[in-house]
């Protein structure tokens, strides 16, 4: 296979331990924020906020610790980078519980600010390492802490992560004192149990009720748009498989979604699927393999970039490899993340670039990207890479925060609550999705959450049903002194 290293002008910049700096179109990792007067790492969203993303920000603006849930495609990713140009960028800092979301927003995973590790040791070996250079002056200079996909933060880890907050920062205020923005759907992915038993969810923690003072929950679907997919997802994700939504489902088998040489992505629950998939197809294609090998910052700690990128260290190719976007190009090209595509040919010449075929009709050649990120030490860390994956199969775990244009589903082996919709909700359109062996007994939902989140809505209720009281009774004391006068 011929190797290819990734070659850029600004390799002198990657010395170990040196910042390197960003440019325009890097996802940035790190959870510093830019100097206000420079260019933000990550663009404003243009369009205009619906009316219960509003709210939330309100609520956000207000200063109140604030969880806002809602399904799969209601925008709570868009709704978060509204947040963080809302806030002050030096004392904001975007979290998420795994690497592949938190580079949706632009930010850190939460155990690489937190600086604890597995959050597993005593409380006070746990503010020893939050007390290192580097961590300490993240939970002293953080206000405003994000946290995207909440569902997967254990309540332990939760509750650890606040009395460390307090304990750093010298202050008895719940988390320390810091501002909590928190989002995520608990009817999605849960947490990794570690031993044998359930791991608790983040609302069964301790300090939840006591940090978070507004719940919220964002109801207008964006990601798909035709209503009889939109109400299959809805049940769905509530575990209630009704006759329709299984005949809907089974009938998808002969759904013909391929089309213009790029094959439907086949979703997995096990990663080593993937690798199979993945591998066995690039090596049954005709011709020579190149393999591009990123440039990375520290080759010593590539365990460490791998956690953290989109993009594996060697990404190996061939004309024909079934490959997707990881990361937005150009949106109003279509050349977004999760974009699918078919490489068509190579360039000639050293660096031999791929020239891919995309889904939405623009043919791209590919130049290599870099992202940025911070580690627990405090150290800047960076990979120029392929912005590509192989795409013949993803892990569903990978999907998560994905939309997918032609997907193939294979149910089968679905092991936790909320995969199956995590799943099925990856697709555009009904008719870019095709089930294999759709069995009703897998699509489940966890009684606990659809228990809080029967307990949130009620006390929405109750809060709104109050409100309208309060501006009646007003209206009618105004109406009152008006008959006076």
């Amino acid at each position: 296979a011929l190797v290819i290293h990734i070659q850029s002008h600004l390799a002198s910049s990657f010395l170990r331990g040196q910042q390197v700096k960003r440019s325009r179109s890097d996802c940035s990792f790190s959870p510093v924020k830019a100097h206000p007067s420079k260019k933000p790492i990550l663009s404003l969203p243009a369009r205009k906020l619906g009316k219960d993303q509003a709210a939330v920000l309100s609520a956000v603006l207000s200063g109140k610790n604030v969880f806002f849930t809602g399904s799969a495609g209601t925008g709570k990713s868009f709704l978060l980078k509204r947040i963080m140009g809302s806030l002050p960028p030096k004392s904001t800092f975007a979290t998420a519980s795994t690497g592949v979301a938190a580079c949706h927003i632009g930010g850190t995973t939460l155990h690489s600010f937190a600086g604890i590790g597995s959050g597993s040791a005593p409380l006070d070996q746990c503010v020893e390492l939050a007390q290192r250079p580097g961590v300490l002056q993240h939970w002293t200079s953080c206000q405003h802490l994000i946290i995207d996909e909440i569902s997967m933060v254990e309540a332990q880890f939760f509750d650890k992560l606040e009395s460390v907050a307090r304990s750093v920062r010298r202050s008895t205020q719940p988390f320390g004192g810091i501002q909590l923005i928190v989002c995520g759907d608990f009817l999605q992915l849960p947490p990794v149990s570690k031993g044998k038993g359930k791991a608790s969810f983040c609302f069964q923690a301790r300090s939840w009720r006591k940090v978070i003072q507004v719940n919220m929950e964002l109801t207008e679907v964006r990601r798909q748009t035709d209503q009889n997919f939109i109400s299959l997802l809805q049940a769905v994700r509530v575990g209630r498989v009704t006759e329709e939504v299984t005949a809907k489902l089974m009938k998808s088998t002969s759904h013909q979604i391929e089309r213009d040489g790029v094959l439907a992505t086949r979703l997995c629950t096990h990663k080593d699927d993937v690798e199979l998939t993945n591998n066995n197809k690039l090596q049954q294609l005709p011709g020579s393999e190149r393999v591009f090998e990123a440039l990375d910052s520290d080759p010593e700690l590539v365990r460490v970039i791998d956690a953290h990128s989109p993009v594996s260290r060697l990404i190996q190719l061939k004309v024909g490899a079934q490959v997707m976007l990881t990361k937005n190009l150009d949106v109003s090209r279509g050349l977004v993340n999760g974009a699918r595509g078919v490489v068509v040919a190579f360039e000639f010449g050293r660096q031999g670039l791929p020239h891919v075929h995309f889904l939405c009709g623009v043919t791209e050649i590919l130049k290599p990207e870099r992202w940025v990120f911070k580690s627990a030490g405090g150290t800047h860390l960076s990979r120029q890479q392929l912005p590509l994956k192989l795409a013949w199969a993803i892990s569903i775990h990978k999907s998560q925060g994905m939309t997918l244009d032609c997907v193939e589903i294979s149910l089968a082996r679905v092991f936790e609550s909320g995969q199956a919709y995590v799943a099925l909700s990856r697709a555009r359109s009904l008719e870019g999705l095709r089930v294999m062996d759709f069995d009703p007994y897998v699509v489940r939902a966890d009684p606990d959450v659809l228990l809080f989140y029967k307990r949130l809505r009620k006390e929405r209720l109750l809060m709104q049903a109050s409100m309208d009281d309060f501006i009646c009774n007003k209206n009618l004391e105004n109406a009152g002194r008006r008959e006076v006068l």
